[in-house]
């Protein structure tokens, strides 16, 4: 099993769904990580997130598209053919562990404040 920990912002407003007696709470992360790449912009990577249970009732109520967050989880990696015939790998967050770094269009935690020790 491989893990993975990224940090972005939601794609889309996240979707909450019953799946059997549990709730099951599906979004996408664009992780923007800087990568130098001789003045260009380096092209997010999108993962698709699913969170289970308490958790994914609780986010439902504050995330949004925009939210940035942090996302711990089983990472997974599946072949898909898109409607257009290119061949790609989608990247999926099973069982994530989600803390929000900042709600939809507040700016980031400063970490320009000296350290308390």
């Amino acid at each position: 099993m491989a893990n993975i920990s990224i940090t972005g912002n939601l794609g889309r407003d996240p979707e909450l769904r019953q799946a059997g007696t549990s709730q099951v709470l599906k979004f996408s992360v664009a992780d923007s990580e800087y990568i130098y790449s001789k003045g260009e912009d380096a092209p997010s990577q999108w993962y698709s997130v699913e969170v289970w249970g308490k958790q994914a009732e609780r986010l439902n109520a504050i995330l949004a598209k925009g939210t940035k967050v942090s996302v711990y989880g089983q990472l997974v990696q599946r072949p898909y053919t898109s409607k257009a015939g290119k061949e790609g790998i989608s990247m999926d967050i099973k069982d994530g562990r989600v803390s929000i770094v900042s709600p939809k269009g507040s700016p980031a935690a400063s970490f320009s404040d000296p350290a308390p020790f």
